[in-house]
């Protein structure tokens, strides 16, 4: 399903149409929802995670294996299909920051 398990970091802002008017929006929260779990408003399909990024100028859903916060305090997303051009280019977390304890392991 995701065929690119490299930690990112969750950008701090996005490109938004809010109304008639693109723009670049902060993050004011997340929410990640692990597969099998009820989303309330997510276009995600039930049986992958989700990650709901909320903004000053509309809510952003994507679709991911994993998302947490690590002790830099980043939300870190894992899992993208490396034909998203746009989120295989989020910043890579350094190996000494990422959590070894969610080691994740594809379903089947």
């Amino acid at each position: 399903m995701f065929d690119d398990l490299t930690p990112r970091y969750l950008p701090d802002e996005f490109w938004i149409a809010s109304g008639s008017v693109l723009g670049q929006y902060p993050v004011t929260g997340t929410t990640f929802y692990p597969a099998g779990v009820d989303r309330p408003g997510s276009p995600i399909r039930g049986d992958i995670g989700a990650l709901h990024v909320r903004t000053t100028g509309g809510d952003r859903w994507f679709g991911c294996a994993d998302a947490y916060i690590n002790s830099e305090l980043r939300m870190v997303v894992i899992g993208v299909d490396s034909r998203d051009e746009v989120r295989a280019k989020w910043e890579k977390v350094p190996e000494d920051r990422q959590d070894r304890t969610r080691d994740y392991v594809p379903r089947r």
